[in-house]
């Protein structure tokens, strides 16, 4: 079978959703298509394994190769990533655009006050609001505490949700259809003006005719566009597609960014209760000058809390019977390492290296956040770095410093994922033009992170929205 329509959008996460609920306003003949399956509110369960088989590329194990490896999240379902994230919404850092600015010469192409007043718009419109402390829960406010006890200023998250309940389960998909994830907003605005979701359908390759876009290819039969075909598949999936479509570039699939981080497991006296309260509710933005982390809380399902946990038999099973006393705090780090997504016949490689700086900033974020953990009442910190005791006590946390450089120590999660196309002025540097137009094309365009030259070291759902946003009604134009 083959359909046609004049916009084509390849994903339907952030990036995707958010150009099509410009292009819905301006032209409803729209299709956004979507490897994943459609899931509905209601079916959202709060067991793991069912759910990251359902919502999650690879069961949630999808992972970069070598020694060290990297689990690496990404949501593969009607909505992207936005389904089962904490739908936490940060501004691009003005310190990283002066970055793109002044070292990669595309700060005409992406200025920050269009991107600013994006922003703006988008938080309007999905109800972005501070998380209230009626809703902290133990987890949250023991970060609170903690930090104005060690002096380090801290702040509820602002998170795109509207009526949230507390219930701790964001990563597993909204049960209260409070996260205003895209599922729920951008993707039915453009529907009910036209545009046409399609789901389960893999896109293999953009379809074309010479330098011009004319559909893509899905096994269930080709899907035409007259005017143009936006690519906004991932930075994993997106370089694939692309190559498969005959772009060539030395940049495409390379530069490959993204925060790894992990946690640390406070053990409190009292409970703490972490299903109870928002996912993500409060965070310190303090560490990121002093060692490039963000400090934020992060509630777990038992069965991932269990997984994550140092040790075995009974070892392990100990630490698995103090989950209703425990506080999990994750730090993402700005890393300054790259990687590479695999393409052509290594499609399905991923690989990503640490910087010489990365670990030593990691460290020096681990014992901070270890001392917070601590200011806030805990009795133990589990850090789980190969090496180290299974549980810390304040007099312990030199240990941390003296881990050493070997990344197979660290039980290291790759999310937010940068840069595998990024934009350039001239071809030679890039993959993607100041217009978001592939580098010798006449209608392809990249709409998603790839396109970023760097990463951003802030969640940057926000971001990829605001972005894509600006790109599409420049397309439009």
């Amino acid at each position: 079978m083959t359909d046609s329509f004049d916009y084509v959008i390849v994903g339907s996460g952030a990036a995707g959703a958010s150009a099509a609920r410009v292009l819905a306003d301006a032209n409803p003949s729209i299709a956004i298509v979507e490897e994943g399956p459609r899931i509905s509110t209601d079916q959202f369960e709060d067991r793991a394994l069912p759910t990251f088989a359902r919502l999650y590329r690879g069961m949630g194990a999808q992972a970069t190769g070598g020694r060290a490896p990297m689990l690496v999240i990404q949501g593969r379902c009607l909505g992207g990533s936005t389904v089962v994230n904490s739908a936490i919404m940060r501004r691009l850092p003005e310190d990283v655009w002066r970055e793109w600015d002044g070292v990669f010469g595309i700060g005409d192409a992406v200025q920050y006050e269009d991107v600013m007043a994006a922003s703006a718009e988008i938080e309007t419109e999905l109800h972005a609001e501070l998380t209230p402390e009626t809703i902290w829960g133990g987890n949250n406010g023991l970060l609170s505490r903690g930090a104005a006890a060690a002096g380090i200023v801290g702040s509820p998250t602002l998170r795109n949700t509207q009526g949230c309940r507390g219930s701790a389960r964001c990563n597993l998909g909204c049960p209260h259809g409070a996260k205003q994830s895209m599922q729920l907003t951008y993707l039915p605005y453009a529907e009910k003006r036209g545009a046409r979701l399609m789901t389960g359908r893999r896109v293999r390759r953009v379809l074309m005719r010479g330098t011009r876009a004319i559909g893509v290819e899905t096994a269930s039969g080709d899907v035409m566009a007259n005017e143009a075909v936006l690519v906004a598949a991932s930075a994993v999936q997106t370089p694939g597609v692309l190559s498969r479509s005959g772009v060539r570039s030395r940049h495409l699939g390379q530069h490959f960014q993204g925060h790894p981080g992990m946690a640390i497991v406070g053990l409190f006296d009292a409970p703490v209760r972490m299903s109870d309260g928002a996912t993500q509710g409060f965070e310190v933005d303090a560490l990121r000058s002093e060692s490039r982390v963000k400090l934020e809380t992060l509630a777990l399902p038992p069965e991932t809390f269990f997984a994550g946990l140092p040790g075995i038999g009974r070892r392990w099973a100990s630490l698995m019977a103090e989950f209703s006393h425990a506080a999990v705090w994750v730090l993402p780090l700005r890393s300054q390492g790259e990687g590479e997504v695999g393409i052509g016949w290594r499609d399905r490689r991923l690989s990503f290296r640490l910087d010489p700086r990365d670990l030593p900033n990691l460290r020096r974020g681990l014992r901070r956040a270890c001392e917070v953990m601590f200011a806030a009442g805990a009795r133990e910190v589990v850090c789980p770095v190969d090496g180290l005791p299974d549980r810390l006590k304040p007099n312990e946390l030199n240990l941390i410093e003296q881990s050493g450089d070997d990344p197979a120590r660290y039980p290291l999660a790759l999310s937010h994922l940068f840069g595998t196309a990024r934009m350039s002025v001239r071809a030679e540097d890039g993959v993607v033009g100041p217009d978001f137009r592939v580098h010798g094309t006449d209608n392809l365009y990249v709409v998603d992170s790839s396109v970023f030259p760097t990463n951003l070291g802030v969640n940057p759902q926000l971001t990829i929205m605001a972005i894509a946003r600006m790109a599409a009604r420049r397309i439009v134009a």
